[in-house]
């Protein structure tokens, strides 16, 4: 994540909580969630559509499943769609040891096995994206491509002991939820979608469940290290999607570049879009998803 820019928030979510806080709203009915149980919890996902190719879609880390709806939308008309919820977030447990990329990747591993899924495509966003990786590099044969937008699959500089407390103190207690979703909305810097203000109280509601804000905070102290030693094993029919304004990088284009150049892929930019291309410009995001198998 870029330093300085959630220094900044995060200063400003500490001293200022209560301009953060908001009325809950009913939490939303879930009417076709299914779970993979695995040893420790139940993973929430939502299944539609039938098709050849079994599509998974992973959000980052504080999202839900249902932040791709709209794509979802668009895929499952010819494609077996898999939406989830990590671990901690959404409909899934809070009874999980450890939050983290490499945790998530093995959730999806296993659910990969036990369904015994060929012809699988992974669609991943931010720190999931490293879980993509690790996907990729345990089933080439079954993982047939990846898309990975604002994606992080690399640990950069190491947190500082300052920055850490920081979160422990801003992203926890009654504040904590409100603090998480004001981030959240940053994070479409130039064309909010129009329904945000529902989406964040949706969220908002759902992080004030017991339990979700320390998956958020475990998940924001998780190393990448796993994940990324697995880059070179994860290579070929990769496409990274960026968006320019994505407040999370220094330089956007240059880390979409770097990562292009390690996993032997494509990278798409799209020009004032945030760090959720897939929320931004679903359309263009469904005709890029597609190139994938349109390449075989």
């Amino acid at each position: 994540m870029k330093t300085t820019y959630h220094t900044i928030f995060i200063i400003f979510s500490f001293l200022f909580p209560f301009l953060l806080m908001g009325e809950d709203l009913t939490k939303e009915p879930s009417k076709q969630t299914s779970y993979f149980h695995t040893k420790e919890g139940r993973i929430a996902y939502l299944e539609t559509g039938k098709g050849k190719r079994n599509l998974i879609l992973l959000p980052g880390i504080g999202d839900r499943k249902e932040s791709y709806a709209e794509l979802a939308f668009l895929l499952e008309k010819d494609n077996t769609v898999y939406r989830f919820d990590l671990r901690g977030m959404g409909e899934s447990d809070v009874s999980f040891s450890s939050y983290g990329p490499k945790e998530t990747a093995e959730d999806i591993l296993a659910f990969i096995r036990e369904k015994n899924l060929q012809n699988v495509y992974v669609i991943a966003n931010s720190m999931t994206a490293a879980s993509a990786v690790y996907i990729r590099s345990k089933e080439k044969s079954r993982v047939l491509g990846l898309v990975l937008s604002g994606p992080f699959v690399r640990d950069k500089e190491p947190m500082s002991f300052g920055m850490k407390t920081l979160i422990h103190f801003v992203f926890r207690g009654p504040w904590g939820a409100g603090a998480w979703v004001s981030f959240y909305e940053s994070l479409f810097p130039v064309h909010p979608p129009k329904d945000l203000k529902e989406r964040s109280e949706k969220l908002k509601t759902n992080l004030k469940e017991d339990g979700r804000m320390a998956a958020v905070r475990s998940m924001m102290f998780a190393s990448k290290k796993d994940c990324e030693d697995m880059l070179p094993l994860a290579k070929g029919n990769v496409i990274v999607i960026m968006g320019s304004k994505d407040p999370d990088f220094d330089s956007p284009k240059e880390e979409a570049q770097w990562i292009t150049k390690t996993l032997d892929g494509s990278y798409k930019i799209y020009e004032d879009v945030g760090h959720y291309p897939f929320v931004e410009d679903p359309t263009r995001f469904f005709s890029d998803v597609k190139l994938l198998w349109q390449k075989n």
